[in-house]
C-alpha cells in the first residue's frame, strides 16, 4: 500500500510540475509580446524651427569698437578706403586682432561686405578703422559679381 501512494503522489507532483511549466511558458509568451510590442518607439510630435545655414558671427563696424592690441609690425598709413570682400560665395573673410592668422578671429565679413580700410601692413594685411585687420588676399576694389 505505501508503495501505491508513493506513485500516486509522484504521479500528482509530476503532473502538477507540467501544469506549472505549461502556465510558466504562457508568461513568457506573452512578456516577449508585449516587448516587442515596447520596443518600437512611439512618434513624438516635434515642432520643427529653421536654423540658419551658417554659425558664423558677423562683424559688425561699431565705431566705439576699438583694438587694443599693441602694435608690434610695421604698417603704413593710407586714405580712408571703402573695399569689397572677395571671396567665394558660402565663404567668409575673418576679422582678426592683428595682421595674421595666429590672432584670434573677432568676427567675419561675407562676400561683396564692404569695410573701410586706413593703413596696410608690410605683409598684405589691412587694417580697419576700428583697429582690426582683414587679409588683403581677399579684398577688392571692385563688387564681385
Amino acid at each position: 500500500m505505501k508503495r501505491s501512494n508513493i506513485k500516486k503522489i509522484l504521479s500528482i507532483s509530476l503532473a502538477a510540475v507540467m501544469l506549472f511549466s505549461m502556465c510558466g511558458c504562457k508568461k513568457k509568451a506573452k512578456a516577449k509580446e508585449t516587448e516587442e510590442t515596447d520596443a518600437e518607439p512611439t512618434p513624438i510630435p516635434v515642432e520643427t524651427t529653421a536654423t540658419p545655414t551658417t554659425a558664423i558671427p558677423t562683424y559688425s563696424a561699431d565705431p566705439s569698437a576699438q583694438n587694443t592690441l599693441d602694435v608690434t609690425w610695421t604698417e603704413e598709413e593710407i586714405a580712408e578706403t571703402t573695399m569689397y570682400v572677395a571671396v567665394s560665395e558660402g565663404e567668409f573673410l575673418s576679422v582678426r586682432l592683428g595682421p595674421s592668422v595666429d590672432y584670434d578671429v573677432v568676427g567675419r565679413l561675407s562676400r561683396n561686405q564692404t569695410v573701410t580700410v586706413v593703413a596696410q601692413t608690410s605683409d598684405g594685411w589691412y587694417k580697419t578703422f576700428d583697429g582690426y585687420y582683414v587679409s588683403g588676399t581677399y579684398l577688392s576694389s571692385t563688387q564681385s559679381v
